[in-house]
């Protein structure tokens, strides 16, 4: 199933909130729904329905406590816990992201999939804005499939059947760039051995294929020469970039976003410090390996 841009497909019609595309490629604004108020089953599965078709969806204005954040979230799945993210200790289920002056942003700059490492990644995020700054700070979201689907078919053809070393320690577990921290190197490997995923995976839902390899963490191209895999790992993940496949959020307070991780990547532009930056953040777990 190919994709289409905004322009050339028929978009879907919702009963309970109207969607306004962010963008040709992905995303879309969604109103009339106060999260802070259970939803209906018809309600809810429209929304997850948005989800599958724009890939990340966005919600202004909203008013939620930790609870009713969670209750939201928790009709895309089972909250996935664990992780490196400090959690609320009221509401464990909710990481709290929190940038002051000193803090690092981090791996967040670099365009990634959460949690590609393990092998099987979360199905989505929910992540909240408390209090975001007045300016930078923006999100930016990639459409991993239009990326696939804009590929010459003899690119396509060559990828299809290759898979990639997904390896969290190998680029972090340093005191600083370049300089490794042995004792936290081996622990992070002891915790998230390098796992396999297919160079390109096909979304359970929809059936579309997408390209599923990141900067963050992928390393090499199983069974191609170090020189070919990173002739090719570069060429993807620039393609990935290309503005054509994404979409730009400016936060503001009670701006609630949802995004797909099993066809997007996204990056925070670290362009807001010394502001500080608030967001509550739940990981939807999935039970499928990437195909």
């Amino acid at each position: 199933m190919p994709y289409e841009i905004h322009a050339l497909r028929e978009e879907p019609e919702f009963e309970y909130f109207t969607a306004t595309p962010a963008s040709g490629a992905i995303g879309a604004f969604l109103s009339g729904l106060d999260l802070s108020e259970p939803l209906s089953e018809e309600a809810a599965e429209e929304v997850r329905q948005a989800l599958v078709h724009y890939m990340v969806i966005f919600f202004r204005d909203q008013d939620l406590t930790p609870e009713q954040h969670v209750a939201f979230a928790k009709i895309f799945g089972d909250v996935q816990m664990g992780g490196a993210i400090p959690r609320l200790e009221d509401q464990p289920e909710i990481k709290k992201q929190e940038y002051t002056q000193e803090s690092n942003v981090s791996g967040d700059v670099n365009m990634h999939c959460d949690d590609s490492f393990v092998e099987i990644p979360s199905r989505c995020s929910i992540l909240y804005g408390l209090k975001m700054p007045e300016a930078g700070g923006d999100t930016i979201w990639v459409n991993c499939e239009a990326a696939y689907d804009a590929l010459s078919e003899p690119m396509k053809d060559f990828l299809e059947p290759l898979s990639a070393v997904h390896d969290l320690p190998a680029n972090f577990g340093n005191f600083a760039p370049g300089v490794e921290n042995p004792e936290m190197k081996v622990r992070l490997y002891e915790k998230y051995p390098p796992v396999e995923h297919p160079v390109i995976r096909t979304h359970p839902v929809s059936g579309r294929k997408c390209i599923f390899v990141n900067e963050m963490v992928t390393t090499r191209i199983v069974g191609l020469d170090p020189d070919e895999s990173e002739v090719i790992l570069q060429f993807l993940i620039g393609h990935l970039k290309k503005q054509q496949f994404q979409c730009r959020l400016h936060w503001t307070d009670g701006t609630l976003v949802v995004w797909d991780n099993r066809a997007t990547q996204h990056m925070v532009i670290p362009d807001f410090q010394p502001s500080y930056r608030l967001n509550h953040r739940v990981a939807i777990k999935d039970e499928l390996r990437p195909v």
